[in-house]
């Protein structure tokens, strides 16, 4: 059952998400500010190369240690478990980069093979680092996870500021990485030992136990990490490294707004997971209550900052990067309407996961990746001249592959839990699209006002949320109730779970 408020929880998750969000823009400001748009493009490049490699030797075992670990698995079995398939894993990984490096295929990475090579070690060591720290989120102990990889996350911007101060280089910038990933597991080990949890040695039971959910994984992982970094390659080889400049940092900025959705997301599926080990019509009612509360809150929390995002996008960029990275407005406002769908898409997923309903993505998920591939060839190049192109038109590809097809999901979830698709998500969407246009309208008002000019996007911004806010009070009969929860959440007081 569960332990505690996951309300608090994700609080406490979401707050060092978006403090681990804002360590990394801190990083890639600076690294844009002394290397160079040219030099953050190739940095991401070689972080999708390595997130493309990655795919290939990680399928999906994460997702089933972290089920088990909920479902109330031993602890030190799961470890030993997950930390055997893992370094399994990373044997095949390694032998086959080695072959590579010595047939010469390293040569002509981006950037340089060494580069790579730290991008691709930093990856190695971030998934055995978190074999343990997946212990943590299990257990909802959320201020020990936080703590250790908000530490490890202000190692890797004090190295970078060090770096660029004294021996600026991306090999060296790519060595920080490396660190905070070391950095994450030894913390983890060490909590955990004193928490009197380390390996043991894994059984058939478990290992077989592991394989039943993950292995419809192995086709839909790697599926998943190539969706996720193949843009930033397609990006950089056909529009060039400021385009793939402008899409890094875009997408730096869309990430710390999907953050929002990552760590209430993530005890979402612990918490079906548990509900879901037994079945009973009481334990399912219990679930669509849970969901259902738990999507409305992060309906209304992220849809709010999705208006902020939209409204304040240039004067952000501008601050942070300067005005040679205003060319990425369009793309980021793009990427606010894909985090704003992965809201209402992103939680129905979770369901099906936490039932162990796994092998229906492999058809669907291939057809997508195949869709995906054809929409970014499509967009980015400019193949149809009145659509968007570049790192706009990734962005839009990515929109299109978060919404096909999320009516099989609502199908889905229906049919095995009584879970239908959540009407009110519609109008928090359309308060969304209300309260845009009274900000860019009220925005085009003020522009040429003079003195006023520089306000426009903060007046913007306040419009468009107290527009949001008319709304939902005037339509959607949860916003007292979420604006109650939220204040006793951020007051500590208890709250509903």
């Amino acid at each position: 059952m569960p332990r505690r408020s996951l309300g608090r929880a994700s609080l406490v998750l979401l707050g060092s998400t978006w403090v681990l969000g804002g360590l990394a823009l801190v990083a890639s400001v600076m690294i844009g500010r002394v290397l160079g748009a040219a030099a953050v493009g190739a940095l991401s490049l070689n972080l999708g190369i390595a997130g493309l490699i990655m795919a290939a030797a990680l399928p999906g075992f994460a997702r089933a240690h972290l089920k088990r670990l909920a479902e109330g698995s031993d602890a030190g079995r799961c470890v030993g478990t997950m930390a055997v398939i893992q370094g399994a894993l990373t044997v095949v990984l390694a032998v086959a980069l080695l072959l590579a490096w010595r047939l010469g295929a390293l040569d002509e990475a981006p950037a340089g093979a060494t580069v790579l090579a730290l991008m691709l070690a930093a990856q190695v060591a971030s998934r055995l680092a978190d074999v343990f720290m997946q212990v943590f989120i299990a257990r909802e102990q959320v201020v020990i996870h936080s703590a250790i990889v908000l530490a490890s996350r202000t190692a890797r911007v004090v190295a970078t500021a060090v770096v660029l101060l004294v021996a600026p280089s991306l090999d060296a910038v790519a060595t920080t990485f490396l660190l905070e990933s070391l950095l994450t597991g030894v913390a983890a080990v060490t909590v955990l030992a004193a928490q009197g949890v380390g390996p043991r040695t894994p059984s058939l039971a478990s290992i077989a136990g592991y394989w039943r959910f993950a292995h419809p994984f192995l086709i839909t992982t790697p599926i998943a990490l190539a969706q996720d970094s193949i843009d930033r390659v397609l990006v950089a080889r056909w529009a060039g490294l400021t385009a793939a400049g402008y899409y890094h940092v875009a997408r730096g900025m869309w990430e710390a707004l999907s953050g929002v959705m990552a760590p209430p997301g993530l005890l979402l599926f612990t918490r079906l997971s548990s509900l879901y080990a037994e079945r009973s019509p009481e334990r399912d009612r219990q679930a669509r209550t849970l969901f259902f509360n738990g999507l409305d809150k992060l309906l209304f929390l992220s849809t709010a900052l999705a208006i902020v995002f939209w409204t304040l996008a240039e004067p952000v960029l501008r601050i942070l990067y300067g005005p040679a990275f205003v060319g990425a407005v369009p793309t980021l406002r793009v990427l606010v309407l894909a985090s704003l769908a992965a809201v209402v898409v992103n939680p129905y997923t979770f369901v099906l996961q936490a039932q162990d309903e796994v092998a229906r993505f492999v058809p669907v998920n291939l057809v997508r990746f195949v869709l995906y591939l054809v929409a970014l060839y499509v967009l980015i190049q400019g193949v149809i001249p009145w659509l968007p192109e570049g790192a706009e038109g990734a962005a839009v590809a990515r929109l299109l592959l978060i919404l096909f097809p999320a009516w099989v999901w609502f199908g889905w979830t229906q049919e095995l839990a009584g879970i239908p698709f959540y009407r009110p998500a519609l109008l928090y969407v359309a308060a969304f699209a209300l309260a845009v246009a009274g900000g860019e309208l009220i925005a085009a008002l003020v522009t040429p006002a003079g003195r006023l000019a520089v306000f426009g996007p903060a007046i913007a911004a306040l419009v468009g949320l107290g527009a949001y806010m008319g709304v939902l009070l005037a339509m959607h009969p949860r916003t007292t109730i979420n604006l109650r929860e939220i204040r006793a959440l951020v007051s500590w007081a208890d709250t509903p779970r």
